[in-house]
């Protein structure tokens, strides 16, 4: 038996308001169980709406990369003309099944607008077509080359930042402990900002707590996106890059903004993840926005936490950097 809290009776009126929205937009688009086609169709039709309007960048253009799974692509998103702009590459989420720089658009084009950076969203091969660890390489190739040939576009290589929601936030951290330990290099990862990921936890009081059919986030929704991206499941769980509460979170590690939704039954991953940092000295902000849901960043038309996680972050990333 379940004893999960009431989500109505939690949730701030705006987060409500969001629902309700959704739910007129595409009232199934959180549902595991209707086949990956039809998942990532109701995915794109519900976040159309959340990605209207917004900053409107000075160029935007995307790039073409070979990986382990072929091509990929990756949005570059320029705030304003210039000859060289640091960069914050943004991994989007999904569960690592849905999503797409298209479903991000709107994130993206506030971040870079609010930091003033370039903005590169990798559109990384979805699971399960590609398992686990080719996303994270593939994320890792687009560092790679920023770093490497960034100044060819405008972006200073040596100034690279990660941010990610979700699934997002889990490859961000992912590809920067990867640099670092398979590539040999992650000297040039300035900061992370980290939207609601998990790190390894497989139980806690939030997963217990929280987690409905409103959101897609009870345990068994969890549990089908790892089928979904790992090749073991049991084996994989304990992996570096998966249970990264377990890594080495001292080494090379750049400061890191770390944003929870108190509804979402992986807020305990980021309050652990934060104390961790905080132990082993790195700097960090660990932030909790009351009364709404995972994924809450997307709602930014209607849901003020959503544009204060953005710029706390963007601030973070502005002071913390360096």
């Amino acid at each position: 038996m379940e004893n999960k809290l009431d989500a109505m009776s939690l949730m701030n009126d705006q987060m409500k308001a969001v629902l309700k929205k959704s739910a007129e937009l595409a009232g199934d688009a959180f549902v595991t169980d209707v086949g990956f086609d039809q998942m990532r169709a109701n995915y794109v039709k519900e976040r159309a709406f959340w990605n209207e309007g917004g900053p409107v960048m000075a160029k935007t253009e995307d790039v073409v990369f070979d990986g382990p799974k072929g091509e990929f692509t990756a949005r570059f998103y320029y705030p304003v003309e210039c000859e060289k702009l640091p960069v914050i590459e943004f991994i989007h989420g999904g569960g690592f099944v849905v999503g797409s720089p298209d479903t991000h658009d709107r994130v993206c084009r506030i971040l870079a607008d609010r930091t003033g950076a370039a903005v590169v969203s990798v559109d990384y091969h979805l699971s399960p077509e590609s398992k686990y660890p080719a996303n994270i390489q593939e994320c890792a190739i687009v560092a790679k080359y920023l770093h490497e040939h960034g100044a060819e576009r405008g972006i200073d290589g040596d100034d690279l930042s990660f941010a990610g929601d979700s699934g997002g936030a889990v490859l961000s951290m992912a590809t920067n402990l990867w640099l670092r330990d398979e590539e040999g290099d992650n000297s040039f990862v300035k900061s992370l900002l980290l939207y609601y990921g998990f790190y390894g936890l497989v139980d806690s009081v939030s997963r217990r707590l929280y987690g409905w059919d409103i959101d897609g986030m009870r345990k068994e929704d969890l549990d089908y996106y790892n089928q979904c991206w790992l090749n073991d499941l049991t084996a994989e769980s304990s992996a570096p890059y998966v249970d990264m509460l377990s890594n080495d979170l001292k080494t090379g590690m750049a400061p890191c903004y770390i944003a929870a939704a108190a509804l979402d039954p992986l807020r305990d991953d980021s309050e652990c993840l934060a104390r961790v940092l905080t132990h082993n000295g790195v700097d960090n902000s660990f932030e909790v926005f009351d009364g709404v849901l995972h994924a809450f960043v997307h709602y930014s038309r209607m849901l003020d936490a959503a544009t204060e996680c953005i710029e706390h972050s963007s601030e973070f990333w502005k002071t913390r950097r360096a």
